[in-house]
């Protein structure tokens, strides 16, 4: 009901929602699968605010029983070896207070991991959330100018999470597929792997039915070696974006579909469509 009222009511991109669902899952998808879909959109949000409203005032404990984090091993070994890691994310879940409650897996590391990040609007919002990152271990990076620090932190064992599910301009992304369809993301996360060697290992979180936040680390996705390091760069884009369809497609309800990912009209599928709709 939450989510038929925000979608009728309160439509926020709406029209950029419902074109992205069908450029994923199809023309021909059925047309009220395409609106539940979009309407279990509309209430995860409206979800993953009343969380990040009400989380700040719980105690450790609380926090620590809303989430279940999986394959934490696989991150901590690649920290130990001594490269840091590069974790690749997106919008996925409720990303804003994932970090808070990843915070009892790493309070021995202090700011063991920083967040490439565009800053928001209004600015007060920006500040509250990155005061919010900052209160529960995780630093703050700008995307732009950000590649010296991005070096420092992964040699002395930090990691730095990057999302991958945004648009980037031609000057700073590169061109890969996704779901079929052309989509300008930003190329650093591949430049900085190829060139440092640091392990990429995806992250994804979401709500379980009962309302459990599972927090999941996956096994390193290694660098795709081309004849160019342009190549290469492209390469590796196009695995990091195949990781992110796989982990969109688990739980589709908790992407944000408002994102204006695909530039311009929808143009003739390149790709196979996503095989259904949830």
């Amino acid at each position: 009901m939450l989510g038929k009222l925000l979608y009728h009511l309160a439509p926020v991109r709406r029209g950029t929602v419902l074109s992205n669902l069908r450029r994923v899952f199809g023309e021909e998808a059925p047309a009220e699968r395409i609106e539940r879909l979009a309407q279990a959109s509309y209430e995860h949000l409206a979800r993953s605010a009343a969380e990040w409203l009400r989380v700040r005032w719980l105690s450790e404990a609380r926090r620590r029983a809303m989430a279940r984090v999986e394959n934490l091993g696989a991150l901590r070994a690649a920290l130990d070896g001594g490269r840091g890691a590069l974790i690749l994310t997106g919008h996925l879940g409720n990303w804003e207070i994932a970090p808070l409650l990843m915070r009892a897996s790493f309070r021995e590391r202090g700011p063991w991991c920083h967040v490439l990040r565009r800053p928001i609007r209004p600015r007060w919002l920006e500040r509250l959330l990155v005061g919010r990152f900052r209160d529960h271990g995780f630093g703050v990076l700008p995307k732009a100018e950000s590649l010296p620090e991005i070096l420092r932190l992964l040699r002395a064992g930090r990691a730095v999470a990057f999302v991958m599910d945004q648009h980037a301009s031609r000057r700073d992304g590169v061109t890969v597929e996704l779901f079929g369809h052309p989509a300008t993301v930003f190329r650093s996360l591949a430049v900085v792997a190829l060139r440092t060697g640091a392990p990429v290992m995806p992250f994804a979180s979401w709500r379980d039915p009962d309302g459990t936040h599972v927090l999941r680390f996956e096994e390193e996705v290694p660098p795709v070696r081309e004849a160019t390091f342009a190549g290469s760069v492209e390469a590796s884009t196009q695995a990091y974006m195949r990781v992110l369809e796989r982990l969109i497609l688990a739980h589709p309800e908790q992407w944000l579909w408002m994102h204006r990912l695909w530039k311009g009209p929808r143009p003739e599928r390149r790709g196979r469509p996503a095989e259904t709709v949830p």
